[in-house]
């Protein structure tokens, strides 16, 4: 048995039209001569009627603080409409179909309510209707526990749900449909020149949704990559292949990707940043005690640099005046810069690639664009820039690089 998933995301089934273009993905997916798993999210975006947020704030009206364990049992019913409502409209085209919720379809988590992490997932009971010719429909962003209660997986996790089902199954692919066309090579309302790729590595998508690219979450992205999940981003709008992601080996036995590998392929980043820099002073244990300070509060950080007397890092803008409080208290002197973006460049073995950094300075030299921090990785170069340049920091890379003419 050929199995496939198909996520599809609230944005894809909050409308008829919308759930009847899914309909037709997944009748492809059977002509194609798979067995469907059809992941769907709650129908809509905050306001629309069945959507998580409109659902907690129902809740809150009566009462502003909800206990965890009920504020997922109200947030999984989203979902579990959308499974039943889904289910109904293939129904409606002459196909058998049944609805499951999270638990139902055997993912089993831990208590942690809210941000649920999964123990295992049984799939027997999906195997049985699959066999029994069913199009199965599973509630995505959910789980139970070993007690039965109904849990929540956090954010991205109806993506999660679909590539842990896709490792569970060993399912052919997994594919998450999106309003794009597949991962592009920038941001195409800010590039609208940019362009698809046809084939990225586990770890190169990684590394293009840790840089801010919200094609799939991180957390399902994770478990593919660990897991070895095929993962093909696609349109619901259009019959496209999108952009698949795998084993570098299986794109260039298909001849998505040659030898001669590019050494660019893809603009990311990420806004709403902000820049702190302290003076170390001369006391080398000044160093263990400003990020031990920051850790214990569990603040996170980015893009490090550490030199013998001064170090800098990139926060969240909104958690800025905190780390600013916690670092004075612990008897630093901080100058906080913001607000801030971090544009970065994705690609094969970047850091064996000599000229890389100096293209990219010169780009934004050209632009002139400050470089306020770098920083790099084996299939990253990042640097920080204030906000208001960052369209335009994006547009020179992508540009100098000639991103346009590689795919």
């Amino acid at each position: 048995m050929r199995i496939v998933v198909q996520k599809f995301g609230g944005t894809s089934v909050h409308t008829r039209e919308l759930r009847e273009r899914a309909v037709q993905k997944i009748k492809q997916a059977l002509d194609e001569g798979f067995s469907p798993v059809v992941v769907v999210s709650a129908m809509g975006r905050k306001g629309s009627p069945y959507a998580t947020d409109t659902l907690i704030s129902l809740a809150r009206e009566e009462f502003s603080q909800v206990e965890p364990r009920e504020l997922d049992l109200l947030m999984s019913c989203g979902e579990i409409i959308s499974t039943v409502v889904m289910a109904q409209a293939l129904r409606r085209e002459g196909l058998r179909s049944i609805a499951l919720t999270g638990g139902q379809a055997g993912i089993i988590t831990d208590s942690n309510f809210g941000d649920a992490r999964i123990l295992r997932v049984e799939p027997e009971r999906i195997r049985k209707h699959l066999e029994e010719g069913y199009v199965v429909v599973v509630a995505g962003f959910q789980g139970v526990t070993e007690e039965g209660d109904i849990t929540t997986l956090g954010r991205g996790g109806s993506d999660t749900t679909a590539v842990v089902l896709g490792a569970a199954l060993e399912a052919e692919f997994v594919d998450i449909f999106t309003d794009v066309e597949g991962v592009m090579t920038a941001d195409p309302r800010i590039v609208p020149e940019a362009q698809i790729i046809r084939g990225l590595t586990y770890t190169e998508a990684a590394e293009i949704v840790q840089q801010g690219a919200k094609v799939i979450h991180h957390k399902a992205m994770s478990v593919a990559r660990e897991y070895r999940v095929p993962l093909r981003v696609r349109s619901l709008t259009n019959d496209g292949e999108g952009t698949i992601i795998c084993d570098i080996k299986y794109l260039v036995e298909r001849g998505i990707r040659g030898t001669g590998l590019r050494p660019l392929y893809s603009v990311a980043y990420r806004a709403g940043l902000a820049q702190v820099v302290i003076p170390l002073g001369e006391k080398p244990e000044n160093k263990l005690r400003a990020f031990s300070s920051l850790a214990q509060k569990g603040i996170s950080i980015d893009l490090i640099n550490l030199f013998p007397d001064n170090t800098a890092f990139v926060v969240e803008e909104q958690r800025a005046s905190l780390v600013k409080e916690i670092l004075e208290k612990a008897g630093f002197t901080v100058t906080i810069n913001a607000p801030c973006a971090k544009v970065s460049l994705v690609g094969f073995e970047m850091a064996d690639r000599p000229g890389v950094m100096a293209q990219l300075v010169e780009a934004m030299q050209e632009s002139g664009i400050e470089i306020l921090q770098t920083g790099d990785s084996h299939v990253t170069i990042s640097c920080l820039v204030w906000e208001k340049d960052m369209e335009r920091a994006i547009q020179a890379l992508h540009r100098k690089f000639q991103l346009d003419e590689l795919c």
